[in-house]
């Protein structure tokens, strides 16, 4: 990184007041939080997929805690950090462009006074304020309380949708305008550094009430569809919604998608019969089990022509996409690459590049059977693995099950070999 950069020297600057701002920590979200609403518009029976941490999202968020702090995080690539540093300067600017105004960063900001209550499993709930309420990225009003401007941040290369249209945008600006009711336009942005992409769209005073009631309209049609946990009447099935739902593996609209997908390509293995309150009976899982292998194999192959497809005519490629080529490495002999890799470390570090081998376990326990006297080979890959775990060289995970095919035919007659 260079130091001499204007950019990067916006880090350098802030970094000595690391012990003066707090790091960002982890907060409740509101169940109709203004970043799911464009996907609850599409579908009011939405819920968001909970515990999957990806990489892409673990790494966001550490460029939001870093532009929110302001101090630099050494874990980030440089360009991503450059990323945090532009998203820095661009609040810097508006800020000055606002003198005596209100700057507002991490701010909740709840577009009304009602309150959504939460009930759970366990008899016990939570209270949330507001209809929608979310934390706005960075905010300012003018001193006279007569014009806002909203940048939020967004670190993916995911294009989002224009602001014009965009319910987190109005959601946040409906949060502003709460608490400063005077306001006559509000500016709203979302920057995409690595996108090389930003959307804004300045909303007047003539716009606010449509933008209060259609952000109105999406919750409570959320809540009737939420009020009876296996009614999918309001479901509405569409890309920008199932990719992201916890529901998606039930849904009966969804399956009835998925039934007319494999009717199209594997109708003899589809009965005629069959639909989608059926595949929720335990006696038919086989059939959705059979539909799920259907529906993976076609979108491995469409997508297998569509690349293919895509490599042979370059003016083929679809508007959204880009062609990208990867080579994958593998590491041959990961001691010499860890020597390597020291040379490259400060001394103090250069102890823990030991603890950065990956060692399949796999391959390491069939090296062992190969090597063990006949009659001794699985007792002593279970040694192996018990003086692992004794030693902490490795660590059991998380149980888990799944189905997998039986080694029967349909009949019930155990297969012969």
């Amino acid at each position: 990184m260079n130091i001499n950069d204007p950019l990067t020297k916006i880090l350098v600057d802030v970094a000595c007041e690391a012990s003066e701002k707090p790091a960002t920590t982890e907060r409740p979200h509101h169940p109709y939080s203004p970043s799911k609403l464009q996907c609850i518009e599409g579908c009011p029976k939405f819920d968001q997929r909970e515990g999957e941490v990806h990489e892409a999202a673990v790494i966001g968020t550490k460029q939001h805690d870093s532009v929110d702090t302001q101090l630099d995080d050494p874990t980030l690539p440089d360009y991503r950090a450059m990323a945090v540093a532009e998203c820095i300067r661009l609040s810097e600017e508006r800020v000055k462009l606002y003198p005596g105004g209100t700057v507002l960063r991490e701010q909740y900001l709840p577009i009304d006074d009602e309150e959504i209550v939460i009930r759970h499993a366990d008899g016990g709930g939570e209270v949330f304020k507001g209809t929608t309420a979310g934390y706005l990225d960075f905010g300012v009003v003018s001193a006279d309380g007569l014009t806002a401007e909203i940048l939020d941040w967004k670190f993916g290369q995911n294009a989002v949708e224009e602001a014009k249209n965009n319910l987190q945008g109005m959601a946040y600006g409906l949060g502003i305008l709460k608490r400063f009711p005077k306001l006559q336009t509000i500016k709203v942005g979302f920057i995409m550094p690595h996108a090389d992409y930003v959307s804004e769209h300045t909303f007047t005073r003539s716009e606010f009430d449509g933008m209060f009631l259609r952000v109105i309209t999406v919750v409570r049609r959320a809540e009737e569809a939420h009020k009876v946990e296996d009614d999918y009447s309001m479901a509405r099935p569409n890309l920008s919604s199932c990719r992201f739902c916890a529901r998606i593996g039930r849904c009966p609209k969804v399956a009835e998608v998925v039934i007319a997908v494999g009717r199209k390509y594997a109708p003899l293995k589809i009965p005629a019969d069959i639909t989608p309150s059926l595949l929720l009976d335990p006696a038919q899982v086989k059939i959705g089990l059979g539909l799920s292998d259907i529906v993976k194999g076609w979108a491995e192959a469409y997508k297998r022509q569509s690349n293919a497809k895509a490599i042979q005519d370059p003016n083929f490629i679809p508007d959204g996409y880009t062609l990208v080529q990867q080579t994958k490495r593998s590491v041959v002999n990961a001691k010499k690459l860890g020597e390597l890799a020291k040379e490259y470390l400060p001394e103090e570090v250069r102890p823990q590049v030991e603890d950065c081998y990956d060692i399949a376990i796999g391959s390491l326990e069939k090296l062992i059977s190969t090597a063990a006297q006949r009659g001794e080979k699985e007792k002593t890959v279970e040694d192996f693995s018990l003086a692992a775990l004794a030693v902490g060289a490795l660590k059991e995970g998380e149980p888990f099950a799944y189905l997998r095919q039986s080694k029967k035919q349909d009949t019930g007659k155990t297969a012969t070999s």
